[in-house]
């Protein structure tokens, strides 16, 4: 897991969380745009996936480590689509501001997926 994506992925989690917290100051809901912007930072959270998966036998990770990490990237795949979910469902400004939580979240699950990567 060497390289930009991680950086990348905590970037751009962080710009996705700002950008969502103008749509909760202007009240507006989310659109197509948002989506695709979190379908991206989706895309690259499976590409960091795989490519952990592909190198964990490379590197020294116990047991319990291995789970953890995969546990983190598992959960990083799924926090921004439930974000959206709950904030499609409900159409309101509160509901917004979970997926700018979600955002959050998610740049906080690469940077401890990050931390639990020997280095």
């Amino acid at each position: 897991m060497d390289g930009p994506l991680p950086l990348i992925l905590i970037a751009a989690s962080l710009v996705f969380a700002a950008v969502v917290l103008v749509y909760v100051a202007l009240a507006r809901t989310p659109d197509w745009g948002l989506l695709g912007f979190a379908g991206v930072i989706e895309a690259g959270a499976l590409v960091m996936l795989v490519i952990a998966a592909v190198e964990v036998g490379d590197v020294d990770l116990a047991g319990a480590g291995a789970v953890t990490l995969f546990g983190y990237l598992l959960a990083g795949l799924v926090l921004l689509p439930l974000g959206f979910a709950w904030s499609l469902a409900e159409r309101s400004r509160g509901a917004t501001a979970v997926l700018a939580v979600a955002g959050l979240t998610e740049a906080f699950v690469v940077v401890r997926a990050l931390q639990i990567w020997p280095s």
